[in-house]
């Protein structure tokens, strides 16, 4: 893990960038550029030693945001811009105006998604960082503008001379603030509601942890280069959705539901190949896994 390092995490007020500020702060000087919109979120976080800067990046107002960082990692994103004109604004803009000012990092780490693969015919495909893009899963402008977010990483990596990871994250879960989306689908199991499984897609993911996305950072920041290094950031094990909530069933003494359709999200068997060359393997297998996470959050989710 990273140490006494100069660090900003953009999007903290996220999932993602939550549990990786959350386990930085305390070992680093680090600091947090989001809008902080919700009441707290702020106070928050510089009560967990993060030194907070407010601030839209589109904008590249960052007369407060220090230039010399040791590293970035750039976690905030539109997940669902309005429009086209929105998302390339929040996504690829945001990106170039804070590459820019952070031009002297030692090396910046951009997360993008999944979801801008192309969809494969096959079912059981495992993708891999050379297949094809141009996928809207999710519909709306969420992967078109986060693709165009890579190119910008691309390109501003040259220009700067600044040595860049892009990271495509699959499903995230842990135990931190709501879990993700795996932790969503937790709360809907208990409170007796379906899950909702894609229509048009395989349901299997390959979720990682939260444990292991933050001990990855260092070797992800580590093996940027110019042009980007360019890696998916999934787990080891690929498993169904429907098999992760059967999992949460047994322990929560709840036969799952399920309702295909409403809700369609990337659902990819991943070639983990180059990021376990990039990290080495996964330590946290998935079912510890999602059994340590349903121990914490289910408590949590029943008190609500």
């Amino acid at each position: 893990m990273l140490n006494d390092k100069k660090l900003l995490v953009t999007g903290l007020t996220g999932n993602l960038g939550g549990s990786i500020a959350a386990a930085l702060a305390p070992h680093n000087e680090l600091w947090g550029f989001a809008r902080y919109s919700r009441d707290g979120q702020r106070d928050f976080w510089e009560s967990q030693g993060v030194r907070t800067v407010a601030g839209d990046l589109a904008d590249g107002a960052f007369d407060e945001l220090p230039a010399d960082f040791d590293y970035v990692v750039h976690c905030a994103a539109n997940c669902g811009p309005e429009s086209f004109v929105q998302g390339m604004r929040d996504n690829p803009q945001g990106t170039a105006m804070l590459m820019a000012h952070c031009r002297s990092a030692t090396a910046f780490l951009h997360i993008s998604t999944i979801g801008v693969y192309a969809a494969n015919t096959d079912p059981e495909h495992s993708y891999g960082e050379t297949d094809q893009t141009g996928g809207a899963v999710m519909g709306g402008h969420y992967e078109g503008t986060k693709l165009a977010a890579e190119g910008v990483a691309w390109g501003m990596a040259k220009h700067l001379g600044l040595p860049t990871t892009v990271a495509r994250l699959g499903v995230q879960y842990g135990t931190y603030h709501d879990g993700g989306m795996l932790g969503i689908f937790l709360g809907m199991l208990l409170a007796g509601q379906p899950i909702p499984l894609p229509a048009h897609q395989s349901n299997i993911i390959q979720p990682i942890s939260d444990d292991d996305v933050v001990r990855f950072i260092e070797p992800l920041l580590g093996a940027a280069a110019i042009p980007p290094t360019l890696v998916n950031l999934g787990g080891d094990e690929a498993i169904a959705t429907r098999e992760v909530m059967e999992h949460f069933g047994k322990l929560a003494g709840i036969e799952p539901q399920f309702a295909e359709g409403g809700f369609e999200y990337p659902t990819y068997q991943l070639d983990a190949a180059k990021r376990k060359a990039i990290t080495g393997p996964c330590q946290v297998p998935i079912r510890e896994g999602l059994s340590r996470m349903y121990d914490v959050l289910a408590p949590r989710l029943r008190g609500k």
